[in-house]
């Protein structure tokens, strides 16, 4: 390792007054590693007397998960202001854990890390006495993990699937919607998928058989139903929690479909936190005596030609971040991967986490991170609620990379796709330190300080070809008359893709005289600084991904005009879709980073 545990928030003689030295900034949550994989743990607030009572988080898989992480966050922080410690983790194989040789025990290996969460936030908080939420398809295994446990006092279970064969139907069909576009795999997937990202056999087996909606025992007194609106099988499932003679209470979870429908448009379920808030301090027990809490000393993952440590780092340890070594001697510059959107690091599909691991077998470090305000890490206090495309992330790429020439990890190649390949390229230009960005699939290379970045996601950009095809759908029509199609946001899109077509034709001349376009003046000038500071620049779009008018709009047809720039390449990967979801897509991503990686020498 290189000199890491300074910086991970691991404190081996660490008390709970510890907490009152994070400073101004509210700080990310502690890691810990168990039984191969990594969890968030959230000790009850220091200023509070803790009760004898944690809360543990069973997750969903998926997109579902990708949605429910800064959920989680939200959720442990409000449950540690009411005195209330909890823990949240990744199954094997999913998220920042690691995966497994052999998955023939099925499902039981999810239910034996659930089991083993359980003991470290026994550990961790000194309580016996344990509540479980569950998510999804998450809520049907924390009551099946409730029967083994022991001492659950209560299960919470929001939007649940209390049918695995049901639920695996209903994730395939909402994948279809979530991953439209998407270039599809040679050998289609058995069953959910997110990228290459699928459930092992044997464990989807296990969740197909799972059943708890005719259960004739409740493995603990008390149960919390937060149902979906217009879901049946929910409110039959509370009516059956009534003849087991359990405690029951339900609730509506208020607006599941806007935190539920995309990770980019999540709206965080306040309503729900506060129910769950409110249920959980209503069973907290009140025998202080028996906690003895402490904090946890994150260990690195070993894997299979890598070791992976989670840290805590930058101003009052605010930003959670994972660190990628090789097991063997290191080589070339350490390679920062940024996230897209409001994905948790891992990325989508996990195709962050694969990349990282795969260049750390190659010899070279990789370290990704949450931003501020991102999946665990908490926001920022002089941060805006929408962080996309915003300057501060800037800011949150320099603290990381103050900890890793604390780490003595330096230089860095930074890269990233979409806004996170457009953070990349603005930090490019903000840190000279930086030796090289790879920046895939970004929308554009500046934005106005005036843009609406609401108005920018919500529109769900699409290549102004698709705007044709629409316009010659009956189905589109439809929608327009019953109101389901935002008519006004369509036409500042296509007037945006028309004006981005225009400027490529009129581009000759617009570089001939630059002071004609405000965009383009700026976006030269960045060019020019990246040039002038020797930073290499290798960019990486999908053919006729969505940033790509905006390239034309900026260097001509296919970008020929970046032949000018010495430090500068430009490739299209034909095959290729937005999220790069395939094998070929993402080794291509993959082997781009490590030529530039290895073009520098390590820093002694």
């Amino acid at each position: 390792m290189h000199g890491t545990s300074a910086q991970s928030g691991s404190h081996p003689s660490a008390t709970m007054t510890a907490l009152e030295a994070e400073g101004k900034y509210g700080a990310a949550d502690f890691p810990v590693t168990f039984d191969g994989t990594v969890g968030l743990y959230r000790p009850a607030d220091a200023a509070l007397l803790s009760g004898d009572t944690a809360v543990l988080f069973v997750s969903s898989w998926g997109f579902e998960e990708l949605c429910a992480r800064k959920f989680w966050r939200l959720l442990a922080a409000d449950l540690g202001r009411q005195g209330i410690a909890s823990l949240r983790f990744d199954y094997p194989g999913t998220g920042d854990a690691l995966d497994l040789e052999d998955y023939a025990d099925g499902l039981d290996i999810w239910y034996r890390s659930i089991l083993s969460a359980a003991q470290v936030l026994r550990d961790l908080s000194g309580v016996k006495r344990l509540l479980l939420i569950g998510h999804g398809i998450g809520a049907a295994m924390a009551w099946k993990a409730a029967e083994r446990l022991g001492g659950v006092a209560g299960i919470a279970m929001a939007a649940p699937a209390t049918s695995g064969r049901r639920w695996v139907r209903e994730f395939m069909a909402l994948s279809r919607i979530a991953d439209h576009g998407a270039i599809k795999h040679a050998t289609p997937p058995s069953g959910p998928a997110m990228g290459e990202q699928t459930i092992p056999d044997a464990i989807l087996a296990g969740i197909r058989a799972l059943d708890i909606s005719k259960a004739e025992n409740a493995p603990a007194p008390d149960v919390l139903v937060l149902t979906q609106e217009g879901r049946a099988n929910d409110a039959a499932f509370v009516e059956h929690l009534a003849s087991l003679g359990v405690r029951t209470r339900s609730a509506p979870f208020e607006n599941y479909d806007l935190f539920a429908r995309d990770v980019l448009l999540s709206i965080p379920p306040r309503a729900a936190i506060g129910e769950l808030v409110s249920w959980a301090s209503a069973l907290k027990g009140t025998d202080q005596a028996a906690a003895r809490p402490t904090l946890p000393e994150s260990q690195p993952l070993v894997g299979d030609g890598f070791t992976e440590t989670p840290v805590r780092f930058g101003n009052g340890n605010r930003l959670y971040g994972i660190l990628s070594e090789p097991q063997g001697p290191r080589r070339g510059a350490t390679v920062m991967m940024l996230s897209t959107g409001y994905d948790r690091m891992s990325g989508w599909g996990r195709i962050t986490s694969r990349i990282c691991r795969d260049l750390a077998r190659a010899g070279i470090p990789a370290f990704r991170f949450d931003f501020a305000n991102v999946a665990d890490s908490p926001p920022h206090p002089d941060a805006p609620e929408q962080v996309m495309y915003n300057e501060s992330l800037v800011r949150d790429v320099g603290e990381a990379m103050a900890f890793l020439e604390a780490c003595r990890l330096s230089p860095v190649v930074l890269s990233g796709r979409c806004s996170g390949a457009y953070t990349a390229f603005r930090s490019g230009i903000s840190y000279k330190p930086v030796k090289a960005v790879v920046p895939v699939n970004p929308f554009d290379f500046s934005l106005a300080p005036d843009t609406d970045v609401d108005a920018l996601i919500n529109a769900s950009l699409q290549p102004l070809a698709s705007y044709g095809e629409k316009m010659r759908s009956g189905g589109f029509w439809k929608r327009v008359l019953r109101g389901e199609v935002n008519v006004t946001r369509g036409v500042r899109n296509l007037s945006r893709m028309l004006v981005a077509k225009g400027i490529a034709r009129a581009l000759p001349v617009l570089v001939r005289f630059p002071f004609l376009s405000s965009n383009l003046r700026r976006v030269t000038r960045d060019f020019q600084t990246m040039a002038a500071n020797g930073t290499q620049v290798s960019l990486i779009y999908s053919d006729g991904d969505i940033g790509v008018p905006n390239l034309e709009a900026r260097f001509g047809r296919q970008g020929y005009l970046m032949a000018r720039y010495d430090n500068t390449n430009l490739a299209f990967l034909a095959d290729a879709d937005h999220n790069l979801t395939t094998a070929p897509a993402r080794d291509y991503w993959r082997a781009e980073l490590q030529k530039t990686a290895l073009r520098f020498t390590p820093s002694d």
